[in-house]
């Protein structure tokens, strides 16, 4: 059994909306979204959003492609925070409006970068 993977201490109080929110592929992270309450999305985003310039800091002190767990389930839960502020900013609405249904929008892609 592996062990649960909680964020680094200095942002514990965002540990109630990691579960939920810090989620591995940015298709989870559309999806979450866009089924979440505009309500949910809001506690999400006003939590997160003090914290913001503090976690990209805290993140800026270990390499992208080597962080430990703690700063990864950091990073993905500043990644939903991008997601909910599209919400919050920008739709006002959990979804783009008039855009497809969650069964008909899928977000696929396949890495190009090089070697």
């Amino acid at each position: 059994m592996s062990a649960v993977v909680t964020l680094p201490p200095a942002f514990a109080v965002l540990e109630p909306f990691a579960a939920d929110w810090a989620l591995p592929t940015s298709d989870e992270r559309l999806h979450k979204r866009m089924n979440a309450s505009l309500e949910d999305i809001q506690a999400f985003y006003d939590a997160v959003l003090p914290l913001t310039e503090q976690a990209l800091a805290h993140l800026d002190r270990h390499p992208l492609d080597a962080l430990p767990p703690a700063e990864t389930r950091l990073f993905q839960l500043l990644l939903a925070a991008a997601e909910a502020a599209l919400a919050i900013e920008v739709y006002h609405a959990p979804r783009l409006p008039l855009a497809p249904s969650n069964s008909r929008f899928r977000v696929t892609h396949t890495h190009m970068g090089g070697a």
